[in-house]
């Protein structure tokens, strides 16, 4: 039998899109990948959950999954290939799966003239070291690492002294950052490239 500790990506991806309907954004896209589907879907589902608990709308178009699973891109290709189908729909905030698309959208933002956060707000998830070093600083949810590590091994001390284990799931949090910001009243508008 296999255990684990893993975080909640549902609530991760809510905390996210919370965050952007705070600042003001209705318009709010995902940018994703396909080949870990697990945490994938589970985000994705996060994502609609709570684009519906408030009644927003949801766009099959705000919705851009890399879906090239034979032809391994990077993460952070698949940001800046894939964040420009979601800008020319006219979201004005990103969630994504996770900090390296994340910072491939903000290169490709860089690329086509989009300032962020002015323009286009955008989240990652996992909160690794790089995003706090980006330009600019990305707003992520983090997983506690380190509390991670903790249940972990002690789940396989546990296991070693033969004592009964459970899955544990843990709750990540957000690190707002300078990559999100409010709505601005003229930034409804559609960019078109």
């Amino acid at each position: 039998m296999f255990h684990s500790v893993a975080i909640d990506d549902y609530l991760g991806a809510r905390l996210a899109v919370e965050h952007l309907i705070s600042l003001g954004h209705t318009r709010i896209g995902y940018l994703g990948v396909g080949d870990r589907s697990k945490s994938n879907q589970q985000r994705l589902a996060g994502y609609c959950l709570a684009l519906s608990a408030v009644a927003l709308p949801q766009m099959i178009d705000w919705v851009a999954i890399n879906e090239q699973d034979n032809i391994r891109a990077s993460d952070v290709n698949t940001g800046q290939r894939m964040v420009s189908k979601l800008v020319s729909t006219g979201v004005t905030g990103i969630v994504c799966y996770n900090d390296m698309v994340a910072v491939g959208a903000l290169l490709a933002c860089h690329e086509l003239g989009i300032s962020v956060p002015q323009d286009l707000s955008i989240v990652g998830f996992d909160g690794i070291a790089l995003s706090g070093y980006v330009t600019p600083p990305l707003t992520t949810v983090c997983q506690p690492m380190l509390e991670i590590g903790r249940c972990a091994m002690q789940m396989l001390l546990d296991l070693l002294a033969e004592k009964t284990v459970e899955d544990r799931v843990l709750k990540p949090f957000l690190v707002k950052r300078s990559s999100s910001a409010a709505l601005k009243a003229e930034a409804g508008h559609s960019l078109s490239f």
